[in-house]
């Protein structure tokens, strides 16, 4: 941060695009030449995979709240939040899955 002045403060952030999944899938495909599908899954199928998958409790039900989050088409707004505290523009979805790649390749192999 730029400085303080944002300290213990709720700041809303998000990126200057709202994706939507299928978006996202289209988007990663593209850059780490893999097919990738989102498959839409249930709550409640979503959440036992994850525990089956051995991630805590805790850390799943606060994916499954935000899954249900963006289900409910709360997640179509952006904000200019980024830009005002770091001081330059959020970093686009493309770039940072350019940027990570190499780790999003290493955990699908």
């Amino acid at each position: 941060m730029l400085s303080d002045k944002y300290l213990n403060q709720d700041l809303e952030i998000t990126g200057d695009k709202a994706l939507s999944y299928d978006e996202i899938a289209v988007i990663m495909s593209k850059i780490l030449k893999t097919t990738i599908t989102y498959s839409k899954p249930s709550l409640l199928a979503f959440r036992k995979t994850m525990l089956a998958r051995g991630v805590k409790k805790d850390y799943v039900n606060v994916m499954v709240m935000l899954y249900l989050i963006t289900q409910l088409g709360n997640t179509n707004k952006t904000t200019s939040t980024i830009e005002k505290v770091l001081g330059r523009k959020a970093t686009s979805f493309e770039q940072y899955v350019k940027d990570y790649q190499d780790v999003f390749l290493k955990i699908n192999h």
